[in-house]
């Protein structure tokens, strides 16, 4: 009897590591990968949002954010995954990435430092895979976004506004905005000289302005096709730009530093087959990315 334990006792340890293996490199692939499938023709979000307000002051320039997301599902999902991305004065700042198996919902808190005035915009993509016994694999996909503004001024300490309520926050609105789109106006710019584009050949948004499209809808693209046109957007997006970025040499960046995202929509099609996607890294190098729309 001990001779067999003693021989079993290396079986049953290379049996562990297999399962081990099999466990980690299971759930390592679910979290490097986020998966669209066809719609579920009746499933929806009960609630999705994101928000952000001021948190605390810590000293003259610097204070604190709280980044929230939130998403519940109307029932359990064999996976949930949402995706936030956090922009200030039009560079990417922050990521939240949390994926979940066998719910319905997740919440997402981080708290985020900045410094002097500024505008923040976050988008999250809120995503569900569904599986049903005998039915094919499904998905159900929504956006949600907010934005904040950060005021500072000699005569009284950091205070955060969404919508301006008085002279002061107005016009710090007004110069800020300004700033940022004529910056990103000639980013912009830059970067369709650099790959030859021509800016009239093409229907352009902010990524960050994706979700005011959700209802009515994206332009060269079927009404019926949105959720499918999101689904494959931010699967790609995950992949190539949340990950890391590839350079021209191959090697990878952290997309922090870089640029939003403009989302290029061809005219000359009735129908869109692709779209493109242009950003430039922390570092400078203009990227292009192609998504296509099946």
């Amino acid at each position: 009897m001990k001779r067999k334990a003693s021989t079993l006792l290396p079986l049953l340890f290379v049996i562990s590591v297999f399962l081990f293996f099999i466990f980690y490199f299971t759930t390592y692939s679910l979290k490097e990968t986020l998966t669209y499938f066809p719609p579920h023709p009746q499933l929806s979000y009960a609630e999705a949002f994101t928000n952000l307000e001021l948190e605390s002051v810590i000293d003259e320039n610097q204070y604190k954010l709280k980044w929230t997301t939130q998403s519940l599902l109307e029932q359990n999902a064999y996976l949930r995954q949402d995706v936030s991305l956090l922009f200030e004065d039009g560079y990417l700042k922050d990521i939240q990435s949390t994926w979940k198996e066998n719910t319905e919902a997740i919440i997402q808190t981080k708290e985020v430092k900045g410094e002097d005035i500024g505008q923040y915009r976050s988008i999250t993509f809120h995503h569900a895979e569904i599986h049903q016994d005998n039915q094919p694999i499904t998905s159900v996909q929504t956006l949600s976004s907010t934005y904040l503004y950060l005021i500072d001024s000699p005569l009284k300490k950091i205070s955060a506004f969404k919508n301006p309520n008085n002279l002061e926050e107005k016009e710090t609105k007004r110069t800020i905005d300004y700033l940022v789109d004529e910056r990103q106006k000639i980013e912009l710019k830059s970067l369709l000289e650099t790959f030859q584009l021509n800016s009239d050949d093409f229907q352009i948004i902010s990524l960050t302005d994706l979700p005011l499209y959700e209802e009515e809808g994206y332009p060269y693209i079927d009404k019926e096709k949105t959720s499918q046109f999101l689904g494959g957007l931010w699967e790609g997006l995950y992949q190539e730009y949340v990950l890391s970025i590839e350079k021209e040499d191959g090697s990878l960046i952290s997309p922090i530093g870089s640029t939003t995202p403009y989302i290029l929509f061809s005219k000359e099609a009735k129908e869109a087959k692709e779209v493109l996607i242009l950003l430039r890294t922390a570092d400078g190098e203009p990227i292009l990315l192609r998504q296509a729309i099946s």
